[in-house]
């Protein structure tokens, strides 16, 4: 293999962990609910498992003082 291929390679990956990182980081709590923190509820519908986002509309209201 060529450098330039291991350097795209190289990078292709790096922004794949990124993105997976950026995924990740989304789903922590910060003292205000997310929606992401549902992204993996799976619900059954119609006797086939779906994702809760799927079926339903999901929002977080604005905190209120």
């Amino acid at each position: 293999m060529e450098i330039k291929e291991l350097l795209q390679q190289a990078e292709e990956r790096m922004n794949k962990s990124i993105e997976a990182l950026k995924h990740e980081f989304a789903s922590i709590r910060t003292g205000r609910a997310s929606v992401a923190l549902l992204d993996k509820v799976m619900v059954d519908y119609y006797g086939s498992p779906s994702p809760i986002n799927q079926v339903a509309n999901i929002s977080v209201p604005e905190p209120r003082m």
